[in-house]
């Protein structure tokens, strides 16, 4: 796999518009809020399609989302 198809997490949670900014989404890792594939997702770990991430959402909720490509600008919300 070549470096195109790879991204680290918490750039792909900003690009994909999980958080509002880069931020938010390394402080949501830091804290152990995101787990990619059953493993703490770390800000600087590398996300690959077919990917499983979950996220916990204030109030118990939980958020899964499957990677399914890599993009490296952020995604228009009507896409």
């Amino acid at each position: 796999m070549s470096n195109e198809e790879s991204v680290r997490l918490d750039v792909w949670l900003d690009v994909a518009c999980i958080f509002k900014t880069r931020s938010q989404a390394q402080t949501a890792c830091k804290r152990g809020r995101v787990e990619v594939n059953g493993d703490h997702g770390k800000p600087h770990r590398i996300v690959r399609p077919g990917d499983t991430i979950r996220i916990k959402i204030p109030g118990g909720r939980r958020r899964i989302v499957e990677v399914v490509e890599i993009e490296t600008t952020n995604v228009p919300k009507t896409r």
